[in-house]
């Protein structure tokens, strides 16, 4: 028996095998901690003191993950449950609130007059991830001009396509902005560099601003009777959860392919609020969410503007949409790789067979195309 252990013990794989195995570590004899024994296993916890606490780590982090997912999952519900009566007098289907990330949940309605769909978004603090809780929280601290508070967006789209209010219809691009997200807003999106800011507005408090396209625009959604925005904007509850609203028939984001189809664009309009905390404050979002379905209904009307105001927004999307084009086209040019012309591809070719050749074999390539430049012209001559 001892024999065949020695000549296991010599074969070539397992001497292959010995240089690639980690030495054995010494065995201690003196244990004074737990042990747990199994068979031939022994476990001794003592020694493994890094591995634990990378294990505890992870575990608290999973444990910190869950915790913030299943609170933030049940915030979301209670803060969208008060406003559910108010959209299903308005729409007829509404779907149950799904969880894009434990952070942002998604809400869609549908089935009312003059609206297409309506998307509902509920933005929260980060709490499941603790890395992206701190950056949150330091961009907070150090970037004065980062909004990171908790949100709600409901996004009205009233058409899309032919059929959707394009062209310069309706009002253009209309808003009504929070001075504090004043700058953010304006960098994130390109369809407010359509309307110019009015700084002063009658009937529009000190902490927001106005932007629209032509004054005869801000004059319909403001002395319209029953649409409420000159109302909600002048209660101080309602004016402080109010952070945007916006009438839009451009997108947020700038094209880069050229001016977009007419089938991909839809009018909408946004409306963004600060989460409610109080019963004022959710009432005060639903009486904004009520507005946002007033202005729907003001837009479908015919000969809502003026038409010199409708051709003044018509030529401005026009200019634009052939602008973005030609700067495409533009851009296209410059990293486009000129193609060769076929003279140029017959030089090119010449120019490598000639670099392979000898010093004879030049010159006799030389005197050959030389005889045929003279055959050329003396055969020019005689046709004159």
């Amino acid at each position: 028996m001892a024999s065949e252990e020695k000549d296991w013990a010599a074969h070539p794989i397992m001497s292959l095998l010995s240089l690639f195995a980690t030495p054995p570590g010494p065995v201690t004899s003196q244990y004074d901690g737990w042990e747990y024994r199994w068979k031939m296993f022994v476990i001794r916890p003592a020694e493994f003191k890094m591995e634990g606490l990378l294990f505890g780590i992870g575990g608290l982090y999973l444990l910190i993950y869950y915790l913030g997912k299943v609170i933030n999952d049940r915030r979301a519900q209670s803060t969208i449950s008060p406003f559910r009566s108010l959209l299903e007098t308005h729409f007829e289907r509404i779907r149950p609130l799904v969880s894009a990330s434990p952070a942002k949940h998604l809400l869609y309605a549908t089935g009312r007059r003059n609206v297409l769909f309506l998307h509902a978004t509920i933005l929260f603090w980060p709490w499941h991830d603790v890395a992206g809780f701190i950056q949150h929280l330091g961009m907070i601290i150090f970037a004065p001009a980062y909004d990171g508070s908790e949100t709600i967006t409901f996004e009205v789209t009233l058409g899309r396509g032919e059929d959707g209010l394009q062209d310069g219809q309706g009002v253009g691009v209309w808003a009504l902005v929070n001075k504090s997200i004043l700058r953010t807003l304006r960098q994130a999106r390109y369809d407010l560099t359509f309307p110019r800011l009015v700084e002063s507005a009658p009937n529009i408090p000190i902490t927001h601003v106005l932007f629209n396209e032509h004054s005869d625009c801000s004059d319909i959604m403001l002395k319209t009777p029953n649409v409420g925005i000159t109302e909600l904007i002048n209660d101080p509850v309602s004016a402080k959860v109010l952070k945007y609203l916006l009438i839009t028939d451009v997108s947020a984001l700038k094209p880069q392919r050229g001016a977009l189809p007419t089938k991909v664009k839809s009018r909408q309009v946004v409306l963004s609020v600060y989460k409610p905390s109080s019963k004022a404050q959710y009432a005060a979002v639903a009486g904004w969410v009520q507005v946002a379905l007033n202005i729907a209904d003001l837009l479908s009307k015919p000969n809502l503007v003026k038409a010199e105001v409708t051709r003044k927004l018509l030529r401005t999307r026009q200019q634009v949409d052939s602008e973005l084009t030609a700067e495409y086209k533009r851009a296209l040019s410059e990293n486009t790789v000129p193609q060769e012309t076929v003279d140029e591809k017959r030089a090119a070719k010449k120019k490598a067979e000639r670099a392979s050749m000898t010093e004879k074999e030049l010159k006799r390539v030389e005197e050959l195309e030389k005889k045929r430049e003279q055959r050329k012209q003396q055969k020019k001559q005689m046709i004159r």
